[in-house]
């Protein structure tokens, strides 16, 4: 019954008024990894650039192979990986930005809203990680057969768009509310009514078939909705999962980043200084301090629930 209740318990407490929008108290959480034990990293600016560079490679290979007079933007797939280049872009941006000019970093920490920018950025990553991850198991599961070869654009598109986001989950500081489930539900039904204009204004694909995917044929109205139906309870499902991956990653790092140090002794007959086990927090937002540790702050502002 405790196991069942420390499951339940962090999604019970997700439906508060609070956890509704995009406000978040430590705005750093989102130019910074969960891992890093300072307040800035080298090492993050350079992951963030590689991946935003990775996604608008892939982007402009995707196209040059297969842009099909235009025909490359009616696949679900393709909005999925530029979604992902344009995500990763703005995040690459915003961690430079923090990076290279504190000033930035000073209006942000005096600021008692969390900027439009951090918001945008927070909404588009939710979305992406939901779709790239939709993509790849409805493309493997469902879409693909012996017929369909297997290129590098194949595997980028439909395999390496969802490892790196879901690589990506585990390096960033900040968290996944569960309530913004809503967002890739939402581009999921965009989709979908953009995939019945195209349908109701002739639209066909490169094989001159008047579909997008098979699996979404309107002349079959009734196995079209189930395939929405379908698609939209995958999205929720894998939204469910990635927040308690979220859980597990900030449970691993309280758990396991922590260190010795000595406890001066006030106490007569006992030793001048005793090891005691302490959290390795370090402060999330001060500047001028850059890389020092302070134990009186938390590295990340989200306290995993037990």
């Amino acid at each position: 019954m405790t196991k069942v209740k420390s499951i339940v318990r962090p999604v019970v407490k997700e439906f508060q008024m609070n956890n509704c929008g995009f406000d978040h108290h430590s705005a750093d959480d989102f130019v910074k990894s969960q891992w890093q034990t300072r307040t800035k990293s080298f090492i993050f600016l350079l992951y963030r650039c590689f991946i935003a560079a990775f996604y608008l490679a892939v982007v402009i290979y995707s196209m040059i192979d297969g842009f099909s007079n235009g025909l490359y933007f009616i696949y679900l797939t393709n909005w999925g990986i530029m979604l992902c280049m344009v995500t990763t872009m703005l995040g690459a941006i915003l961690v430079c930005t923090w990076y290279l000019h504190p000033e930035f970093a000073d209006r942000v920490k005096d600021s008692n809203e969390m900027p439009i920018p951090f918001k945008i950025y927070w909404g588009m990553h939710v979305i992406t990680l939901i779709l790239s991850m939709g993509i790849t198991i409805i493309y493997w599961s469902v879409l693909y057969n012996d017929l369909v070869q297997v290129t590098a654009v194949n595997i980028l598109t439909h395999a390496f768009n969802s490892v790196l986001m879901f690589v990506d989950l585990w390096i960033v500081a900040y968290p996944v509310r569960l309530l913004h489930m809503f967002l890739p539900v939402c581009f999921g039904l965009v989709y979908a009514i953009f995939s019945v204009i195209y349908y109701a204004a002739g639209g066909v694909d490169p094989a001159g078939k008047h579909y997008i995917y098979p699996i979404l044929d309107w002349d079959y109205p009734g196995k079209a909705i189930l395939t929405v139906i379908g698609v939209i309870l995958l999205c929720c499902a894998l939204y469910i999962f990635i927040f308690y991956v979220y859980k597990l990653r900030v449970f691993i790092h309280r758990r396991y980043n922590r260190k010795q140090v000595f406890e001066p002794s006030q106490c007569a007959g006992r030793p001048s200084s005793t090891p005691v086990t302490l959290p390795s927090n370090r402060i999330s937002m001060v500047l001028g301090d850059y890389g020092h540790d302070h134990l009186a702050f938390t590295n990340s502002s989200e306290k995993i629930v037990s």
